[in-house]
């Protein structure tokens, strides 16, 4: 049994993070889209137009009670239909600067039953903004990885000369999936909406001042649903410092999806079943 992990350098630290932030990324892409001023605004009572009621002379008997007036001055009928009361505006929603975001945005998830536990970056917008934008091309960017990642190392098997991933490696991807399908869909995607100029600010500073982000995250969620399934035995080959897949087709997938096959076919399969989740709650939006 060996230790080494494939298709990363055995000297470099850290780099078992990447598949973990692969997988929270589409998720993460929304959930820091939280923070929101919300601070509820009373409604000023309404303006009432003073009403002189003309007063009527009393009944004799005491027990009874006056009747109203028929006449009553509201003014010129012009008046009324030319100045109707005016609504009040909601008060306008305050972001706060994107370099400052980070810490609301915590605080919004805590207040929210979200839990941030795996969160790590201190940017969290830019990161989250970097990485998925090089994911839907297929690119995984270490650097801005926003998620701690599996401490376990990844194994492999020796059979018969051949050499293939161990199932245990699998299990290590267990905590990072279970948070991913965790987080609320609807709230996430409702806030989404809200919390977008941050996001575009962002954007526009890797170069896509009119790309949506609701575009950017559907076609990131679409590069990892592309991923193939496979089975639990997955054939490698042992080249210089690196495994890659025996396999010639899964070997030529994205690095994205060659990521994606890591976590092993049944954390695969629930990773999916929230992407095509999140999809579809994004795809109103479109």
């Amino acid at each position: 049994m060996s230790d080494r992990d494939f298709n990363d350098q055995p000297s470099s630290a850290g780099k078992g993070k990447l598949i973990a932030a692969l997988l929270v990324v589409i998720a993460l892409a929304i959930v820091i889209l939280w923070y929101l001023s919300q601070d509820t605004q009373q409604k000023p009572a309404p303006i009432e137009q003073p009403v002189v009621v003309q007063e009527a002379e009393p009944e004799p008997e005491p027990e009874m009670v006056a009747e109203p007036a028929d006449t009553v001055e509201l003014g010129e009928p012009s008046e009324v239909a030319e100045e109707p009361v005016a609504e009040p505006e909601e008060p306008a929603v305050v972001l706060p600067p994107l370099n400052q975001s980070t810490d609301e945005i915590v605080t919004r998830l805590r207040e929210q039953e979200q839990t941030v536990e795996p969160l790590q970056s201190e940017q969290l917008i830019r990161d989250a903004v970097v990485f998925v934008d090089n994911l839907r091309n297929g690119v995984v960017v270490k650097e801005a990885a926003p998620v701690q990642g599996p401490k376990a190392q990844f194994r492999v098997l020796e059979q018969d000369g051949k050499i293939y991933i161990d199932p245990r490696s699998y299990d290590r991807y267990n905590t990072i999936v279970d948070w991913f399908v965790s987080l609320d869909t609807v709230v996430l995607v409702d806030l989404l909406e809200d919390y977008q100029p941050l996001v575009q600010e962002a954007l526009a500073e890797i170069g896509y001042p009119d790309a949506a982000p609701e575009t950017v995250l559907v076609e990131a969620i679409d590069m990892l649903m592309q991923t193939p399934s496979v089975g639990t035995v997955i054939e490698l080959t042992d080249e210089s410092v690196m495994y890659r897949y025996a396999d010639p087709a899964l070997e030529a997938l994205p690095d994205a999806q060659k990521q994606m096959l890591r976590l092993g076919p049944d954390n695969m399969r629930r990773v999916k079943l929230k992407l095509e989740n999140l999809r579809s709650a994004l795809e109103p939006a479109q």
